[in-house]
Parts: structure tokens; sequence; C-alpha cells
């Protein structure tokens, strides 16, 4: 089966249910890799914040323990009130030192509502060159 960008949002959904937040929401990422592979991720949150992993990077390192090396596509989920999730500046750091070029990122909320980001797009909104 293709893991087209609703898959990609229903296993990241799925993969927040494993979240353990203390402080913020629930969190997942789904990560389809250049060779097919796709891998999962969720937030991490401990009492020390500093602590704190997020799900994108999560999903990256459960790839490459396995031999994946670069992030094709991503999708993420967390039921925020408002908006789309954001996704941690270190996480799109990550994604833009491995990942293939013009990677997409799917946002969804859990509204129904999937919508696409270039990874380019998602820099420059974080102020991140």
């Amino acid at each position: 089966m293709a893991m087209d960008d609703r898959n990609l949002i229903a296993v990241a959904e799925q993969a927040a249910a494993t979240s353990m937040v203390k402080r913020g929401t629930l969190e997942g990422a789904t990560i389809l890799f250049e060779d097919g592979r796709v891998f999962l991720g969720c937030r991490l949150e401990y009492d020390n914040a500093d602590l704190d992993q997020d799900a994108v990077s999560n999903a990256i390192t459960a790839g490459r323990v396995d031999g994946a090396y670069r992030p094709f596509r991503v999708g993420i989920y967390s039921p925020v009130s408002e908006g789309l999730p954001e996704i941690a500046p270190i996480a799109l750091l990550r994604l833009k030192e491995i990942g293939v070029p013009h990677l997409a990122v799917i946002k969804s909320s859990g509204s129904g509502d999937r919508v696409m980001f270039s990874l380019d797009e998602l820099l420059a909104t974080a102020g991140i060159a």
C-alpha cells in the first residue's frame, strides 16, 4: 500500500497516542524515507523540560537506526485547539540537514484538514536560513 498524505497523518495520529506529555499536547510524526520505508515518532516530555523530545526528531532517529537515510515526506499530527501543529526548530534543522530537496511536510490538528508545506516555507516562517 502506498503511503499517501491521508495515511501519513492517520499513522502520525496513532503514534501521537504513545506520547508522554506533562505540559504540552500529544504529538505524532510519520516520516516516509526516500527508500519507501516509514518510521514513527512521538513527543516525550520529562520533569526537566530540557530533556523533552519532539515527534519528528524521534521518527528521524528511528529511521536512521534502521538504516534509512533521507526523509522524503513528513506527516505531523497534534490536536492543537487553534491552527496547525508547530514543528520544533531543532527538528526543522535536522530535516534540512538530511532531507531530500523540496521535502514536503503535511500538518494536521485532527480537524480533517491536511495542509502541505515545503520545508523551505517552514524554515523561512521560523526565521531559519
